[in-house]
């Protein structure tokens, strides 16, 4: 304790503070002391409990507080009383070192009135607190709340589930009387308080759904369980459970009003009635069941699921079962079934079974299920006579049932099919029919919507490899009483006329690629590489005659450099990854020459889709690939002498300036040491000439200088800045003439430019404007920008004396071109800004009138 402040050991042997460690099993002290603001201090300890050992950088214990929790707390602290044992019990949430956060029990006290100094014991309460969080989760999501009622103080307990069902507000206190008054009255009411009253009076507990009324007036119902606890023969305690059972209870009352309505439903339609608890095994049979079998159901009681199978034919039964499976995982919604069941008087009698699960369990299992028995004892005696028939038809057809299992199939449907000695009546059409693209269980289930379905070819492919081709229908089959039965599939086999069309077609296809008079070299090549055929154009490409290059592969007079490439390509093509290919390779000529070629490769298939040969088309480039050289030469060549072009202007104008800088400096020195001599007309014609010449110079410096500079790095800027420091630079230049300056730029707009030319540009335009400003209106030069997709538009307006384009629109930026009388129009500043404009890949556009005033617009690059 010491190691934290000498309070500690003041308040170590205080027995308030002593008995408050003993009793609350601390995990950390916190001091809080205030002045201006609360100070606080953390033993090791609490500092360990936050994370933070010896050694470790510690925030402090308010930085890791939730600032919500905090302020609440705080503002707790500020109100606790004064006297000696004032108490605080607080709950705060702090994040740990490692990210997770911790739960805080704070239990602490002012020690004296005259002290400013609080002592807080501080327990760990987070596993407490998720345990009961996690706690709650499950409650709220089984909708369960707990609840007590202390008898000696007549004030239930509700959980916060049980508040939450009952919707009442966070400071809502309940009593016996209130929450009783909750129910509806009549029933409910009367219910509950009888059986709270048996419970209180006869320790009776007690298992009830009623119906709530909310806080909110909404209708609610719920499930109460309550249990009595006595104590010398005396009732002390009364808890349970509270559940919200409202969408249960309303799906089970809607299932019985739905039961009923079929019920009645049925009974004027002369069927057979089963209803089934799947989950215990309860059977109801209506009477017309059991008499489809000849019995009453006294005869056949005691009824359950049993009598059912009882009864079943063990074959049909088999097939129900799987039947209602898929209907219990609601892979159908409906489950159907035509099933045998022995008749009182010993013979079989046909029923057709059709139920649906009308409730499921909250887990997701079957729980009751409503259906119908309709005798087709008939149906099945007029199936039998169409079967015979159709066994003697001269044509290839089959009859089935809804299951699309075979009903019956005549003698050639047998013999085309590979079914002679096989037993296919009551199996499926799945098992005996050959393999093919079609989804035949789709088409069957449209036949049984009423549709006919039909294809003129089919490939069907046998367990043997063997391929058939037929041309097939499928439509429904009716009964007496109009309803589909089932399907009727007729076939006819048509694989002779298919192979002859596929030999057709391939044949066709040989003589469809007649190549010999094509413009370029064309050949039919082997899975190997050989050359089956080839035209006149290949061999005059490749220096062959036909013979001769028929005896070769193209691999023998390919370029080793490209082979590797050219049998990858090949490879993939024979694996069926690709049908064609393209590539650039060499051949070799028979002279030894190597010719450059464009080469497109096809694959030919059969219907099996199995590689017959590849058509090459070969595309002689050996001129065009020349003619690359020789360009990317010149090219070359080109770059070399741009560059000492450049090198040449870069060191004439140095030299230059060098020369005519010299001049200048000893014609000023000499007018300082013999001024007289510049009263001489003809000296002040060379010193005016060697001006002008310096001046030359230092404009086709800065255009030397353009160029040169052309590949310097943009660099995004922040416009606005550049044309705030232009503007205060000329605002004396500005003032003098009387032309406002206006920035009109967003501050955080950036370009990408050169920073030294874009400088340079926005002062060119700024000091043009107030050049040639009208005299005559009030002047002013605008910079303001528009943003397009790609480009950012920097705009410079001013109402000066305008030019005429339609004059000098083709010779604006030439180089000493000028357009007003002025004193220091010198034709350059145009014509650089240009060239600086498209070095950062920009553009320039210009609009102006006579006496109106101009818009320069400079594109540049957003990024």
């Amino acid at each position: 304790m010491s190691s934290i402040s000498p309070l500690f050991e003041e308040f170590s042997s205080s027995k308030n503070i002593l008995n408050l460690i003993e009793t609350e099993l601390c995990d950390g002290i916190l001091q809080l002391t205030q002045n201006s603001n609360w100070e606080e201090k953390s033993n090791i300890s609490l500092k360990n409990l936050l994370g933070f050992p010896i050694g470790k950088n510690y925030p402090g214990f308010f930085n890791l507080v939730q600032p919500s929790d905090l302020t609440a707390f705080l503002d707790a602290v500020g109100k606790i009383s004064s006297e000696r044992g004032g108490k605080i019990n607080f709950i705060l949430r702090a994040k740990h070192a490692n990210g997770k956060r911790l739960h805080l029990q704070l239990i602490g006290q002012r020690l004296n009135a005259d002290s400013p100094d609080l002592l807080f014991f501080i327990k760990d309460q987070t596993a407490k607190i998720e345990q009961e969080d996690l706690t709650f989760q499950c409650n709220l999501a089984s909708k369960i709340g707990y609840w007590n009622i202390d008898l000696e103080t007549q004030k239930p307990y509700w959980s916060r589930v049980t508040r939450l069902i009952h919707e009442v507000p966070d400071d809502f206190q309940p009593d016996l009387k209130t929450a009783i008054d909750f129910y509806k009255d009549g029933h409910s009411k009367e219910l509950i308080q009888r059986v709270v009253k048996n419970a209180l009076e006869k320790g009776e507990p007690y298992d009830v759904e009623l119906i709530l009324l909310t806080y909110n007036k909404e209708e609610k119902w719920v499930r109460a369980i309550g249990l009595p606890e006595f104590a010398d023969g005396k009732c002390i305690r009364l808890y349970g459970t509270f559940q919200d059972i409202h969408q249960r209870k309303i799906n089970r009352l809607k299932l019985q009003a739905e039961q009923a309505k079929f019920k009645n439903a049925i009974e004027g339609t002369n069927l057979g009635t089963w209803e089934w608890n799947v989950q215990t095994g309860e059977t109801v049979f209506n009477e017309r069941w059991a008499e489809i079998t000849g019995y009453t159901l006294a005869e056949l009681a005691p009824i359950s699921i049993e009598t059912w199978t009882k009864l079943a034919h063990p074959e049909d039964l088999e097939v129900s079962s799987k039947k209602l499976q898929d209907c219990f995982e609601k892979k159908t919604d409906f489950y159907e079934c035509e099933a045998r069941m022995k008749h009182k008087n010993g013979h079989w009698v046909w029923v057709y079974d059709r139920g649906k699960v009308f409730s499921w369990t909250e887990d997701g299992k079957p729980l009751m299920m409503f259906g119908t028995h309709q005798d087709i004892t008939e149906t099945k005696n007029e199936i039998e006579h169409q079967a015979i028939f159709i066994q003697q038809a001269p044509t290839s057809i089959a009859m089935f049932n809804k299951e699309m299992n075979y009903l019956s199939a005549s003698s050639k449907w047998i013999r085309d099919y590979g079914l002679n000695g096989k037993k296919i009546i009551g199996n499926s059409f799945f098992n005996t029919f050959p393999k093919s693209t079609q989804n035949w269980q789709e088409i069957f289930e449209d036949s049984l919507k009423g549709n006919s379905r039909k294809k003129d070819e089919e490939k069907l492919v046998y367990e043997n490899g063997e391929i058939q081709w037929i041309k097939w229908e499928c439509k429904p089959w009716y009964n007496k009483q109009g309803n589909i039965g089932g399907a009727l599939m007729y076939t006819q086999d048509i694989t002779k006329v298919k192979e002859t069309a596929e030999q057709l077609k391939i044949s066709m296809s040989a003589f469809q690629r007649n190549f010999e008079n094509a413009g370029i070299g064309m050949a039919i090549v082997s899975i190997e590489g050989h050359w089956k055929n080839v035209n006149d154009r290949l061999c005059e490409m490749i220096g062959y005659s036909r013979e001769e290059l028929l005896k070769l592969t193209f691999q023998d007079i390919t370029h080793p450099e490209d082979l590797n490439a050219d049998l990858e390509l090949l490879y993939e093509t024979i694996r069926g990854e690709r049908q064609t290919y393209q590539i650039e390779k060499r051949y070799f000529h028979k002279n030894g020459e190597e010719i450059h070629a464009l080469l497109s490769v096809s694959a030919v298939r059969d219907t099996e889709d199995k590689l017959l040969y590849f058509i090459s088309q070969i595309i002689d480039i050996t001129d065009l690939k020349h003619a690359q050289a020789q360009i990317e030469k010149l090219l070359q060549t080109s770059e070399d002498q741009n560059e000492r072009l450049k090198n040449f202007a870069h060191i004439v104008s140095h030299n230059l300036r060098s020369h005519s800088g010299g001049m200048v400096q000893l014609l000023e020195f000499l007018e300082i040491e013999s001024p007289e001599y510049f009263q001489n007309e003809l000296v002040k014609l060379l010193k005016q000439a060697s001006d002008n010449l310096k001046e030359t110079i230092e404009h086709l410096t800065q255009i030397v200088n353009v160029n040169l500079q052309s590949s310097y790095p943009k660099k995004a800027i922040i416009l606005y800045d550049v044309v705030e420091k232009t503007l205060q630079s000329l605002q004396m230049t500005s003032q003098k003439s009387d032309v406002k300056l206006i920035n009109e730029v967003d501050p955080a707009l950036k370009v990408m430019a050169i920073p030294a030319y874009l400088d340079s540009i926005v002062l060119n335009f700024l000091t043009n404007g107030i050049k040639y400003q009208d005299p005559d209106k009030n002047s002013f030069v605008k910079v303001k920008t528009i943003i397009h997709p790609d480009t950012i538009e920097i705009q410079f307006e001013d109402n000066g004396l305008g030019i005429d384009l339609e004059r000098y629109s083709n010779s604006l930026f030439g180089m000493y071109k000028t357009f007003h009388k002025h004193d220091d129009s010198r034709g350059v500043g145009l014509y650089i800004t240009k060239n600086q404009i498209e070095a950062m890949g920009g553009k320039i556009e210009v609009e102006s009138k006579v006496r109106v005033g101009t818009i320069f617009k400079v594109f540049l690059t957003k990024n």
